[in-house]
């Protein structure tokens, strides 16, 4: 299927802040799907003179529903976290793939999950790589396993603790992280268009993102990918393309058909209060990239989205993989 695609290429270094506590020792993370709902709509808001309340109605009947953010480098190829599912032999470097393990269960939360093994257990470690592109994800997404050492350089970070500050005094128990981003030229974010009723992005020639609203350029532009089909085995794995949110932490309130699970440690996030202009509340997530095994279809409350809050910003947004 051809699908649009959404290009959000920085024109400047770019960073994003995460609050912490003085005893946190969790590193910074990647911005979520909410952070560019909010640069978008709030330059369509200047734009067109809207107030917040019509905003928050065009988000809440998803008249613009975009799945992201990505990677994508200087040609427009995209790219993906890797999958949780992939590990990679320290000595040898081959790339293996993980299989559900029948003969080791465990409870989370009083839900039965099986183990996760891989052809051989010694010397595992996480790849080199930390993004696969579209193309080896289609791969993935049938059964094959076919990666290269190649890592893709699209950015370089850098990170910098600040204290927060409060009448010039320092607020006890608040440090920040600030990370930057250096894209090379050209390369920046992508997203899938799913739907865009109001033509917003035609509109948009530039957003403002991250701290001191650095300027990005929107492009449109049109890929041909089968990443979205369905797999027909009744069990299969579902690829988390974006964060989930959980009440139950782990597992989502319908976990009925859940049979192992293979994930990133969870992160904390947290959203910007539009209205009374200050920092949401946090809270954790299912990172992308992390994988659940199931037998069956989910249910049909989880069809599109597989989280339990956030549908609006396509949060769980997921493709579904063959074991």
């Amino acid at each position: 299927m051809k699908i649009k695609v959404l290009y959000i290429k920085p024109i400047d270094v770019i960073g994003f802040r995460k609050s912490k506590t003085f005893s946190t020792t969790e590193a910074s993370i990647f911005p979520n799907p909410k952070t560019f709902y909010g640069a978008i709509f709030a330059a369509y808001l200047r734009k067109n003179k809207l107030s917040v309340d019509d905003i928050e109605k065009i988000i809440e009947n998803k008249k613009l529903s975009i799945i992201g953010p990505f990677l994508s480098n200087a040609y427009g190829e995209i790219f993906f976290k890797i999958p949780t599912i992939v590990k990679q032999n320290e000595k040898t470097g081959k790339f293996l793939k993980a299989f559900v393990d029948w003969n080791f269960s465990f409870y989370v939360n009083n839900k039965k999950l099986q183990g996760i093994r891989y052809e051989n257990m010694r010397d595992l470690k996480e790849p080199k790589r930390r993004y696969i592109s579209l193309k080896e994800l289609e791969k993935l997404k049938i059964g094959r396993l076919d990666l290269d050492n190649e890592i893709c350089e699209i950015y370089k970070h850098e990170s910098k603790i600040g204290v927060a500050l409060k009448n010039r005094k320092s607020i006890d128990g608040m440090l920040y992280s600030l990370t930057y981003y250096r894209f090379e030229e050209n390369a920046g974010f992508a997203f899938f268009v799913e739907n865009d009723e109001l033509n917003i992005l035609n509109e948009l020639d530039l957003i403002k993102i991250g701290l001191k609203g650095k300027l990005a350029r929107l492009e449109i532009g049109e890929v041909e990918t089968s990443v979205f089909d369905k797999i027909n085995d009744n069990k299969k794995g579902i690829l988390l393309l974006t964060p989930s949110y959980f009440e139950n932490g782990l597992l989502p309130k319908q976990d009925g058909n859940i049979i192992a699970i293979a994930n990133y440690k969870p992160e904390s996030i947290g959203f910007w209060d539009l209205k009374n202009n200050r920092p949401g509340e946090m809270f954790k997530v299912v990172p992308a990239g992390s994988v659940y095994f199931i037998d069956g279809d989910l249910p049909n409350s989880y069809k599109e989205n597989f989280t339990d809050k956030f549908q609006e910003f396509n949060f769980g947004r997921y493709i579904e993989i063959k074991l």
